[in-house]
């Protein structure tokens, strides 16, 4: 049982050596000796009746628990932050400028319909250009400015880019509906099945493809490609199945006929994150529309 009083440094600690995945990282960044954050672990160790952390190799991996809390934790530190470093005068109205995102289709197609008809009905003076990047694109794009803000999984970046997770997304298989794989739904059915796969990459091995592995099997790509509604346009016209966000699909089977269901193995969830530059860290039009992204996050997931 936590008590009713705790330090909050000792989150942004615990977020700092999520980030990094070591103790002395963590130290380092937040300009504290190795001791200092060390005792703020077992501090929280205590708080929580659970390790958080545990030594493997060179990482200090989080326990189930610590990944569970991580996102509520984050998303506070980054409110709190805003809220204290945003000056009290500042109005959005007053500002007149594009914001340049870097985002994946699927998440321009879960955040648009949601942010659009605020940006338009409440500042109209705020335009937003999207765009597909590379993975490798992110931190010049991020340092050269001309991106504001890019949304995607965890990866290694600079120590000048800020990053907060915003979502944990599980997977789910994507079909037609009366599709032949529904009557059993079981992993020798879904390996032998024809399979799209959507992928920045060329011949990438995923989450999906790792988790497979580790159960003896892999999957036959059919169909591989760059964008999620081409392949869910495919996927209710034949027998092909898929593995996807399920929060996206979800959507789509609002409007599209397909069926959602839980596959069939485990996979680990995806870590969505938010990313910016440092230079932009105080910025109060790249906070706002962070902030805004974090809501949405919120309704969405």
């Amino acid at each position: 049982m936590l008590h009713s009083k705790i330090d909050l440094n000792l989150f942004l600690i615990m977020s700092t050596v999520y980030l990094h995945g070591s103790i002395t990282a963590a130290a380092s960044k937040l300009h504290l000796t190795q001791p200092a954050v060390s005792h703020a672990i077992a501090r929280l160790r205590d708080k929580f009746n659970d390790p958080l952390f545990v030594r493997h190799g060179r990482k200090m991996v989080p326990t189930a628990l610590c990944q569970k809390i991580i996102p509520d934790v984050q998303q506070a530190l980054l409110l709190l932050n805003n809220t204290v470093s945003q000056p009290a005068t500042f109005d959005i109205q007053q500002h007149k400028r594009e914001i340049k995102l870097g985002l994946r289709d699927i998440l321009e197609s879960m955040f648009f319909p949601i942010l659009m008809p605020d940006l338009l009905n409440n500042t109209p003076n705020i335009t937003l250009n999207s765009r597909q990047i590379k993975r490798t694109e992110l931190e010049p794009s991020l340092a050269q400015q001309s991106l504001d803000i890019v949304i995607d999984v965890l990866m290694p970046t600079h120590k000048d880019i800020c990053n907060t997770l915003i979502c944990s997304e599980r997977f789910s298989l994507v079909c037609r509906q009366n599709h032949p794989i529904l009557q059993q739904l079981n992993l020798a059915n879904y390996a032998a099945a024809s399979h799209a796969l959507v992928s920045l990459k060329d011949f990438s091995i995923d989450t999906v493809d790792m988790a497979l592995a580790h159960q003896g099997v892999s999957r036959n790509i059919a169909l591989r490609c760059e964008h999620y509604f081409a392949a869910i346009s495919v996927i209710c016209q034949s027998d092909l199945i898929m593995t996807m966000p399920n929060t996206y699909a979800m959507l789509l089977q609002q409007t599209m006929p397909i069926v959602v269901s839980p596959l069939p193995f485990e996979v680990p969830e995806l870590a969505v994150h938010m990313y910016w530059h440092q230079q932009a860290q105080d910025d109060p039009v790249n906070q706002w529309i962070r902030n805004k992204l974090l809501n949405i996050s919120a309704q969405l997931f």
